[in-house]
């Protein structure tokens, strides 16, 4: 069940990239299987970009932590402890 926590959005997110990149290359009139081949290669791009947008943000709220603690900063510490265990706890569901 946790696979396809992680498995079924990445899947919607390649089948996505696939759609518009075959719909361009398709109303431009390619031949037969270069649509097929843009559409996966725009898919698959899709995903890395979303991955690393993802996780580039969690490293920077990370980096962000660590600097404010250094400087003393307690009113951004508490903004950014709350914004990192935000986004641990969004993909849990509570079992009540």
């Amino acid at each position: 069940m946790g696979l396809l926590v992680f498995a079924v959005p990445a899947l919607l997110v390649v089948v996505l990239g696939y759609v518009v990149g075959y719909a361009l290359l398709d109303a431009f009139g390619a031949p037969a299987p270069v649509p097929e081949v843009v559409g996966w290669v725009a898919g698959l791009v899709l995903l890395v970009t979303v991955v690393r947008a993802l996780v580039g943000r969690r490293g920077r709220l990370r980096w962000a932590l660590r600097r404010a603690r250094g400087q003393g900063d307690h009113p951004e510490v508490a903004r950014l402890e709350a914004a990192l265990a935000e986004q641990r706890r969004w993909p849990r569901r509570r079992r009540g």
